[in-house]
């Protein structure tokens, strides 16, 4: 394709928070190839706040309520509604980096110029709705959402590595929300995770911040994520003990303040889970712990991370729950973890 033809795109990757920040790298590429092109993204209304984050600016953001296109109420209604604001505006270009049949159908649905997607989709029915598509190699969810920008334009960019603008308003919401300044040596925790196998115990969390505290006293620690995971949040408090300085933003922060908070971190320490790609994104080391899951499709992208698994047999499972309890693939070193974690806090590496 040829890119000074391409004047208006839109990207489309719905959800979830992790799915969307993977497809930032991409949009960078897009950029390269299309300096002049405007781009609009259609989003799940939850995650469209993160898109003030896309290391390109996006023109148009274009709502995918898919609550109420489950309803059947509201199904037809909003159905409508959503194909009007998809061609409203004509685009050259539409890539669907989703692969689901519904939004391949969404994409087709937009007016305008060709509809790109993957030729082994995830949904092998959303093949229909694309005009063009390509094969890209297995690998990380990121290197796919670029190999299918490279196809498209017949290059072979490696993987940018996009810088994620500041929020200043987000910044000050921050600061607001700390007693005093934000930590130089800084530790974000995210105990949460949308799996019940992904979520690690709160006891392992609270003995890796012990043993980073006695070796780093000037080290502070925030936990960071929803309101369902106060819980957790409490109980690393207990069990890390008073003598921890910890600060429990547990349903204090939108999606933008906790990026402000995941970029003035030294390292974070997470389940796997969107914010754990977050802080991927923002090129903040991440020591992630996973079991049923595999990270090399769906772990922190970068060289800077390090992963932590148990030597459990059922490793990748992906199983939402287990029959064991606690999981075999539970059982990590804290001690190995807080070691790695003070050696980055003491050099930066």
């Amino acid at each position: 394709m040829k890119s000074s033809s391409v004047k208006r795109i839109l990207a489309v990757k719905p959800s979830s928070l992790g799915d969307i920040l993977h497809v930032f790298p991409a949009l960078e590429l897009l950029r390269r190839h299309c300096p002049e092109a405007e781009l609009d993204y259609l989003v799940h209304p939850a995650f469209a706040e993160i898109l003030d984050y896309s290391p390109c600016p996006i023109s148009e953001r274009i709502l995918f309520n898919r609550k109420r296109l489950g309803r059947l109420t509201t199904l037809v209604p909003e159905f409508a509604h959503l194909v009007r604001e998809l061609r409203r505006r004509r685009y050259d270009l539409v890539i669907d980096f989703q692969g689901l049949t519904r939004s391949a159908i969404f994409a087709a649905a937009a007016k305008g110029g060709p509809v790109v997607g993957f030729a082994r989709p995830r949904e092998p029915a959303a093949k229909l709705g694309y005009t063009l598509k390509f094969d890209v190699p297995p690998g990380h969810a990121v290197e796919r959402n670029v190999n299918l920008v490279n196809a498209l334009f017949g290059a072979s960019d490696p993987v940018p590595e996009p810088l994620l603008p500041e929020n200043p308003e987000n910044a000050a919401k921050l600061r607001q929300l700390l007693p005093g300044p934000i930590p130089e040596k800084l530790v974000a925790l995210l105990p949460g995770s949308r799996w019940k196998t992904k979520t690690f115990p709160p006891a392992l969390f609270a003995e890796v911040i012990r043993r980073i505290h006695r070796e780093t006293p000037e080290c502070a620690f925030a936990i960071v994520g929803t309101a369902g995971d106060s819980p957790a949040a409490a109980e690393i408090r207990q069990l890390a003990g008073g003598g921890v300085p910890l600060f429990d933003l547990t349903g204090k922060t939108s999606l933008g303040v906790m990026m402000e908070l995941l970029r003035n971190s030294r390292l974070v320490l997470s389940n796997d889970s969107g914010p754990m790609h977050a802080a991927a994104a923002l090129q903040r080391p991440v020591f992630g712990f996973f079991g049923p899951t595999d990270p090399a499709r769906t772990g922190p992208y970068g060289r800077i991370h390090r992963i932590y698994r148990s030597e459990a047999p059922c490793l990748g499972c992906l199983k939402r729950n287990c029959p064991e309890e606690p999981p075999a693939c539970h059982r990590l070193d804290a001690a190995r973890i807080a070691d790695d974690c003070n050696q980055t806090l003491a050099t930066g590496e």
